[in-house]
């Protein structure tokens, strides 16, 4: 049986214009279970279209086989039934989703190691590649593993696109945010089963990792462990929240209990924001919000 598309979220600025394609940026997030579009005007960073779909491919598998299937199916066939994919754009840029993430040192992934380091947290099938990306300049480089048919299929619906690992999208976005300041910060970037533990403090990245989670009481116990690793009392952190919690109130629930406070993500202050975007959870988009301003 096919995988049902199902819109769940469309909004069009009136100044949109689909003939206009040529003074306009299309960012692109794939990820195992749907995928979404952002149009954004070239010059004015002015938000005009942004658009969700999910597939229900995730919700199908097994915690064995979790992630993106060893096959394509009709991914790729959903995503060309979405109009704005037969549209022209100044840019394309695709960023893509994996819970299978490392974190490589600058001189390592310069030297060709980044697959080593790879093996050493995540079995590469046969059917996977790396994508890396640069975080900062000469800084850490984010590496995950996706499947071997998504770059050729990018390729052939997104024509001279520039393709970028989501998990650096989102870590250059939350660097952003604070670039002045030295005040620790603990992110969690709640996705459709697994989800991004993240700590910085100021311009560094102090810890990056994914779980997978089945309940919500596996969250609350990554992210104890991991803090505690690290040194740190929960009680004593403010955890900012980006990702989709909407269906996961449970998870709230137990991480307020344990931790000193909760709070959402705020946009990027880069972009502008139309009055047809008025009352969106913008921390549920946080990285597809940053594709265009984290090159």
């Amino acid at each position: 049986m096919a995988n049902p598309l199902e819109c769940i979220l469309h909004k069009v600025d009136p100044q949109f214009a689909a003939s206009q394609g040529f003074r306009y940026r299309l960012s692109v997030l794939l990820a195992p279970d749907g995928f979404s579009f952002l149009v954004t005007h070239a010059n004015t960073q002015k938000i005009l279209s942004i658009s969700v779909y999910k597939t229900g491919t995730v919700s199908n598998q097994t915690d064995e086989s979790f992630g993106w299937p060893a096959k394509s199916d009709n991914y790729f066939d959903l995503l060309r039934k979405v109009e704005i994919v037969e549209q022209h754009f100044q840019r394309t840029d695709i960023a893509i989703a994996s819970h299978k993430i490392n974190l490589a040192p600058y001189a390592f992934w310069e030297a060709g190691q980044s697959e080593n380091l790879m093996s050493a947290a995540h079995y590469k099938n046969e059917g996977e590649e790396i994508l890396s990306e640069e975080i900062s300049v000469g800084g850490p480089v984010a590496t995950i593993l996706i499947p071997s048919y998504i770059k050729p299929n990018c390729e052939t619906i997104f024509p001279g696109a520039n393709l970028h690992s989501a998990a650096a999208v989102m870590l250059k976005g939350l660097l952003h945010k604070h670039p002045a300041t030295n005040v620790r910060q603990v992110f969690i970037h709640l996705q459709n089963r697994y989800f991004e533990l993240e700590v910085v403090q100021g311009p560094n990245l102090l810890y990056l990792n994914a779980f997978k989670y089945t309940e919500p009481s596996d969250v609350l116990y990554f992210v104890v462990f991991a803090l505690e690793q690290l040194g740190l009392t929960p009680t004593d952190e403010t955890i900012t929240l980006l990702g989709d919690f909407s269906e996961s109130t449970a998870i709230l629930a137990q991480l307020k209990l344990y931790c000193a406070s909760l709070i959402f993500i705020e946009k990027p202050n880069e972009l502008e924001y139309g009055d047809v975007l008025s009352g969106i959870p913008f921390h549920k988009y946080f990285t597809l919000l940053n594709i265009p301003i984290c090159e």
